[in-house]
């Protein structure tokens, strides 16, 4: 990994250093003295974003129209014994094609350094309206959507951010973590649209007990497009969503019901993201918690373009909790940790080189509040939880 990392470092240099010895070729001289061989200096060098991105459309014409996007990341954690470590991360490989005027396929195949899995692979029929990446955002235009197969389910709106690329902090809220056990994909079957100022998603599909799920979520934008393609940096101006869904077995009996309120804002430089959600399980098949309650409130801010490099900073709030409590247990009692989490995180995301290649992250922890679980946890012995990853797309 760090000799991939180095590559593509090196790669980055060399190309910014050769653009700046043919942009110095002339003007070091007068127009009037500019040899032939410095004006063909002078004409820009493709950086190597733009050669990547020429290689790929290559690449797609010549596999009918497939295109391929990859990224992969590292990122530091905490062994058991509390000490920091440097390790492989996921790498993604994203490919689309487009069928013809209304069929679309999309796949993710994922690797990291326990197993390969394809979280992603689905065929869009859509009436009209734009193609739908594999993962994160949605389309652009207004339009009408029936899919089939494996995605991430748009229950709140942390789900467009499940990919490292794709997002500023380095950890996902903890109604991600532990409500949501770490985000929601599943198999089924979804209708989703949007007119411009409402937009929904409806799905069916195999649930947490492989048994069936009905749910859904609507959006409401009532001053901006309700989505955007996934590299836009201002999706929306204003949103507010809510979501549902009902978790039975075979025969519709309840195993358990989810609800979220989420909302999203964008002014200039700045973004603010708030989620809440309440889950609620059938008591004969929960392992303790009947009932699982977060929410987060995450703004982040682009700095001027006065800095080097693009650089995004955040800070989040949160809070999670179980009920009941792991401290109702009169074994554990509490004196083992306190009956919820609660946690501050801040960072920043840096576009190295502006090349659009590497991101570096990097991300501060620290707990209000920790559950006897999470206290267990490897490095919550340190009083702040440090962070860094670096983040290739290709």
């Amino acid at each position: 990994m760090k000799a991939g990392l180095t590559f593509s470092l090196s790669l980055i240099c060399s190309c910014m250093m050769h653009a700046q010895a043919a942009e110095s070729a002339c003007t070091e001289q007068d127009a009037a003295n500019c040899s032939p061989q410095s004006a063909i200096a002078q004409t820009p060098t493709p950086s190597l974003r733009d050669l990547l991105d020429k290689g790929k459309d290559k690449l797609a014409n010549k596999l009918y129209g497939l295109q391929l996007s990859a990224f992969g990341d590292a990122h530091s954690n905490y062994s058991d014994s509390g000490k920091q470590m440097f390790e492989w991360g996921v790498f993604e490989v994203d490919a689309a094609i487009d069928s013809g005027a209304e069929l679309q396929g999309a796949m993710a195949i994922v690797t990291d350094k326990n197993k390969t899995t394809i979280p992603v692979a689905f065929l869009d029929y859509h009436t009209f309206g734009g193609l739908i990446a594999p993962r994160g955002r949605l389309w652009a235009e207004k339009g009408f959507h029936l899919q089939a197969g494996r995605f991430d389910v748009p229950f709140g709106n942390d789900w467009q951010f499940y990919a490292s690329k794709d997002s500023v902090s380095i950890s996902r809220p903890l109604t991600t973590e532990l409500v949501m056990e770490g985000g929601y994909n599943d198999i089924g079957i979804r209708a989703l649209g949007n007119n411009g100022t409402f937009n929904f998603n409806t799905f069916l599909l195999r649930g947490f007990n492989r048994g069936q799920l009905l749910g859904g979520r609507l959006g409401v934008t009532p001053f901006s497009d309700p989505f955007s393609l996934k590299n836009a940096k201002d999706p929306k101006t204003f949103e507010i969503g809510l979501s549902y869904l009902y978790d039975a077995d075979k025969a519709w009996n309840k195993n358990e019901s989810a609800f979220a309120i989420d909302s999203e804002a964008h002014l200039s430089a700045w973004t603010a993201r708030f989620e809440y959600i309440v889950r609620s399980k059938n008591p004969l098949l929960s392992d303790g918690a009947t009932r699982q309650t977060g929410w987060h409130f995450t703004q982040e801010f682009a700095l001027p373009e006065s800095v080097a490099w693009p650089t995004t900073v955040f800070v989040r709030y949160e809070k999670a909790a179980l009920r009941p409590s792991e401290i109702s247990d009169p074994e554990i009692g509490t004196n083992a940790g306190d009956g919820h989490d609660a946690r501050i995180a801040a960072g920043f995301s840096t576009n190295l080189g502006n090349a659009d290649l590497l991101l570096w992250k990097f991300e501060i922890q620290h707990y209000l509040r920790a559950t006897p679980s999470t206290r267990e946890m490897p490095g919550y012995r340190h009083e702040n939880l440090l962070f860094t990853q670096l983040v290739l797309t290709l």
